[in-house]
């Protein structure tokens, strides 16, 4: 399989900062510069697979819906039943349906906490500023 193959004009400043910093990696301009692009970009090979085509279809969205998502929270009722069922548990009182239950919040929260985290990757990539701790 061939490589794609990209010819680019870097400003020379660029170009300054990738020579030295291919020089302080002790590399080829070329290939300190397909290391920075990859330290640089936003990927989902470290995802779990069942994961990957949603946050994918993220990439697509604009600003406005991207911070919607990394500002989203579970509705109090959710958490309310989260942490109830968190109580039981610690205290060895779940029934089985109870024990479904918490499994299903617990997936829906990390699958939460994964769009909410990618989304914010996403801004802070495009350059929008992400929003602080406190702001989500």
């Amino acid at each position: 399989m061939s490589r794609p193959v990209l010819t680019l004009e870097l400003p020379d400043d660029v170009y300054e900062r990738v020579r030295r910093a291919a020089k302080g990696m002790n590399q080829p301009v070329e290939k300190a510069l397909v290391n920075i692009v990859r330290a640089a970009t936003p990927s989902l090979e470290k995802v779990p697979a069942e994961y990957r085509a949603e946050l994918e279809a993220m990439e697509d969205l604009g600003a406005e819906e991207l911070l919607r998502i990394a500002r989203s929270r579970p509705t109090p009722a959710t958490q309310r039943r989260l942490e109830r069922l968190l109580d039981k548990n610690q205290s060895g009182t779940l029934s089985d349906r109870e024990r479904q239950a918490l499994v299903t919040l617990r997936a829906d929260g990390d699958r939460r906490m994964l769009q909410r985290s990618y989304a914010a990757l996403l801004l802070k990539y495009r350059g929008i500023p992400v929003p602080s701790l406190e702001d989500l």
